[in-house]
């Protein structure tokens, strides 16, 4: 935008010396300090004026030019710094991805060792079970077979009582009889 007004200036001025150029070479008198000279005084502003724009020019142009350097240097940095603060942060991710792993890990160990202490302490509790289940089936087992041989023992008995009964019932029915 500066340079389209300065372009814009610089059209206007030449507009300006083209319209008044028969003034512009009309000679006067110069003083150069030195010496005096009859010459075309619009001229001599003219060229004047041209050197000073070419040397502003130069000076914008030489301006912009760093500027441009310098804005690309600063770019050129700025990228590197993000890619390192990306890789940064990327290794960062990665460790947090890890520590969760092995933490992770180390509580799926863990988990594991307590189901199979669980799982042990059930065993075991199934096998007290178990045990005092067969203990108590022998015991009664046992007292079965105790009460089985008393029954017997008792109709044993019984029927030695009751056919000594018959029978002497019987021999004493058979003297009646005879």
């Amino acid at each position: 935008m500066k340079y389209l007004v300065l372009l814009l200036v610089l059209i206007l001025g030449g507009g300006f010396v083209f319209i008044n150029w028969p003034l512009m070479m009309k000679p006067e008198d110069v003083d150069f300090l030195v010496t005096t000279n009859k010459a075309p005084f619009g001229i001599i502003l003219l060229i004047w004026f041209g050197v000073l724009f070419l040397i502003i020019g130069y000076t914008l142009a030489a301006q912009q030019t760093k500027a441009l350097n310098s804005v690309h240097k600063l770019t050129k940095e700025l990228s590197e710094k993000s890619k390192l603060a990306s890789s940064n942060e990327e290794s960062r991710l990665t460790d947090v991805k890890k520590d969760f792993e092995n933490r992770w890990a180390g509580l799926v160990d863990e988990q594991k060792q307590l189901f199979a202490q669980t799982e042990q302490k059930l065993l075991d509790q199934q096998n007290k079970i178990l045990d005092a289940f067969k203990s108590q089936q022998d015991q009664i087992n046992a007292i079965n077979q105790e009460l089985g041989a008393s029954v017997r023992s008792s109709l044993d008995t019984m029927d030695d009582k009751i056919t000594k009964i018959l029978i002497s019932k019987g021999n004493a029915g058979d003297s009646e009889g005879v």
